[in-house]
């Protein structure tokens, strides 16, 4: 057979394969097999040409230009004020915001931002009632947050159940009734049907409370506790960030 006969085969299976292995219009492979030269070269300067002539330098413009235009987003969105979202932004907008308030430790507006939320058929929504029980937790509103808590709970009794409990025990414990807050922590660690990720959080709290009791031998059991499950099973992202914490403070305290 002569060599441009097998030249021509030769290009003509690189560029059949090249169609499939590119998810290509099925018909660029009948036109590469019904007109062999002319159909492979088509395909070739329509199809394969171009991305050759993407250089490396090209690739790195065009990151850039998407890295500034991701960029220029983000500076609008942050333009925008509190009071602006509150007034003209989407229930999504206002929770979206108020999360980023906490990240951020704004607390009353992430308060602000989830009242305004709460409104027609959301009034009662748990993603917004158990946003808002943490920010006027963590801005130091224990016995409102435990009234959300408890709204939550009347609203939505199987949403949000070993936050809820977990969070509620911080809030009594924070307001000084620490022997409360263990029994309810107590009795979550006690459940075995709680997700290990809950379980971790609730022990390094029950272990933090201990040592504000001045358990400090028990609270450190506590925490060795949390230590031991990272060394002894494989971990999900949010138990990896408990298992840490309880090193971090382990190492600060023994």
């Amino acid at each position: 057979m002569p060599i441009l006969a097998l030249a021509v085969i030769g290009l003509q299976i690189f560029m059949a394969v090249h169609v499939i292995r590119n998810g290509k219009t099925c018909w660029w492979i009948s036109l590469i097999l019904f007109f062999p030269l002319i159909g492979s070269l088509v395909y070739f300067f329509v199809e394969v040409m171009p991305t050759l002539q993407t250089s490396p330098k090209v690739v790195r413009m065009d990151q850039a230009r998407w890295h500034r235009a991701m960029a220029a987003r983000e500076r609008e969105v942050k333009s925008r004020s509190v009071d602006d979202v509150i007034n003209t932004g989407s229930i999504n907008d206002k929770i979206s915001w108020a999360e980023e308030c906490i990240a951020r430790e704004l607390y009353l507006d992430a308060i602000r931002l989830y009242e305004s939320a709460r409104e027609g058929h959301f009034v009662n929504a748990a993603d917004i009632l158990i946003g808002l029980a943490r920010a006027r937790f963590e801005n130091g509103n224990y016995a409102k947050a435990r009234q959300v808590l408890r709204d939550l709970a009347a609203a939505h009794p199987n949403s949000f159940a070993q936050e809820r409990t977990i969070l509620g025990a911080r809030a009594v414990a924070a307001a000084g009734d620490l022997a409360t807050a263990l029994s309810e922590l107590e009795a979550l660690l006690g459940r075995s049907d709680s997700l290990e990720a809950r379980r971790l959080e609730a022990r390094f709290y029950y272990a933090e409370i201990l040592w504000k009791q001045g358990a400090k031998d028990r609270a450190l059991a506590e925490l060795t506790e949390v230590i031991r499950h990272g060394k002894l099973f494989n971990m999900t992202e949010e138990e990896e960030h408990w298992v840490r914490r309880a090193g971090e403070v382990q190492a600060a305290i023994a």
